[in-house]
């Protein structure tokens, strides 16, 4: 089994990848270090360019997750990291479920129940619909 990190580029990704190693080691389980880049995201940089894909989009996302982990931990080699276009809590909860990990570990930013209710949460999107236990890591602000 493994544990599953999401990262993103923010303040708080070292913090979170921290806690994901640190509860994959203490389980001997495999660190998988996922970030996604929202299709949005993808179509903005492929109108921008005649020969950006979805192919170079998914090398940038993988590229992002690497140099995150490799910020946040002194030795990463054994972290096996990946990218994605898509939905963010879609694509965690599905590689998630498809690597069957033992945990997702997640950051999670203080926002008012307004923000939550009109802007939606990929944290509590995940944390509402992912068969196995996540770890919401939250920002230290």
């Amino acid at each position: 089994m493994a544990v599953l990190v999401a990262v993103n580029d923010t303040e708080g990704a070292d913090r979170v990848i921290t806690v994901a190693k640190d509860l994959a080691d203490t389980h001997d389980e495999e660190l998988v270090a996922l970030h996604v880049i929202t299709e949005e995201s993808y179509e903005r940089r492929a109108e921008n360019a005649d020969d950006y894909f979805r192919d170079d989009a998914t090398h940038d996302a993988k590229q992002v997750a690497d140099r995150l982990v490799g910020d946040a931990l002194e030795r990463a080699d054994d972290v096996t990291v990946a990218g994605r276009v898509g939905t963010p809590a879609s694509v965690i909860l599905e590689a998630a479920q498809s690597r069957d990990v033992s945990y997702v570990v997640i950051g999670s930013r203080k926002r008012s129940p307004v923000g939550k209710a009109l802007l939606g949460s990929t944290t509590q999107s995940i944390l509402l619909h992912a068969d196995m236990p996540v770890v919401a890591v939250p920002d230290e602000s």
